[in-house]
C-alpha cells in the first residue's frame, strides 16, 4: 500500500522541500548538502512508505517512450536510414520535450525488403511512426499498414502528391513517385502542439 502525502504546498525550483536523512530525492527534486530541493514547479509530494520527496509537475513534459506513436518530418536520407525530426506524439496536444532527432533504419521502413531508404522515404515527407527505442537514441519504425508517409511533396515541383493506387502522382508536373504510405495518406490534418 502506498501512502502519499500531497502537501498542497506549491514549490519552485530551488525551494528546500525535505532533509536527506528523512527522505530520498525523487522526481522533480535533487539533493545537495544533506537537503532536498525542488528542481521544477509543482506540488510537493512526500511518499511516507517509500520515504521519497518528489514534485508533481503541474504541466509535465512529454517524454518519448518505447511503443509511442509519433509524427516526424524526414530531414535526410542515407542508403541505410532516414533521419527524422519528431514533431508530435499521436493523441497529445503538447510539444515533445525530449530529444526530437530520430532515425528509421532501412530494415524498419517496410515489412518487405528495402534496398535504399531513399527509395521509400524522402526529405520533406511527414511520417507516422512507432518508437521502437527511446534511449540512448530515438529509433522509429514505419513498418505496418497504419505507419508510413502521411504527406509528401513532389521532388520536382514541391506540390503535394496525390495517391494513385499504391504510388503517388503530382497533379502539377505529372511526376510519379513511390513511398511507403500509411493507410490514411492525406486523410487527416496534424494539429499544432501547444508549447
Amino acid at each position: 500500500m502506498i501512502y502519499l502525502s500531497r502537501t498542497g504546498r506549491k514549490v519552485l525550483p530551488g525551494d528546500e522541500v525535505a532533509i536527506a536523512e528523512e527522505y530520498i530525492s525523487g522526481e522533480g527534486t535533487y539533493e545537495a548538502d544533506g537537503r532536498i530541493y525542488a528542481s521544477a514547479v509543482g506540488e510537493l509530494d512526500l511518499d511516507m512508505s517509500e520515504k521519497t520527496a518528489r514534485v508533481i509537475l503541474e504541466n509535465p513534459p512529454i517524454v518519448l517512450m518505447d511503443g509511442d506513436v509519433v509524427f516526424a518530418d524526414v530531414t535526410d536520407t542515407k542508403p541505410a536510414m532516414a533521419i527524422c525530426s519528431v514533431v508530435a506524439q499521436e493523441g497529445k496536444k503538447r510539444s515533445i520535450s525530449s530529444e526530437t532527432l530520430a532515425s528509421v533504419h532501412v530494415s524498419k521502413i517496410a515489412s518487405s525488403y528495402v534496398e535504399d531508404a531513399g527509395d521509400l522515404l524522402r526529405a520533406g515527407d511527414l511520417v507516422r511512426a512507432q518508437v521502437i527505442q527511446a534511449e540512448p537514441s530515438v529509433q522509429l519504425t514505419t513498418s505496418g499498414p497504419h505507419f508510413g508517409v502521411i504527406r509528401a511533396l513532389c521532388t520536382v515541383c514541391r506540390t503535394p502528391l496525390e495517391r494513385k493506387g499504391r504510388d503517388l502522382w503530382c497533379t502539377r508536373c505529372e511526376h510519379d513517385e513511390r513511398r511507403k504510405l500509411a493507410d490514411d495518406y492525406r486523410e487527416f490534418e496534424l494539429a499544432k502542439p501547444k508549447h
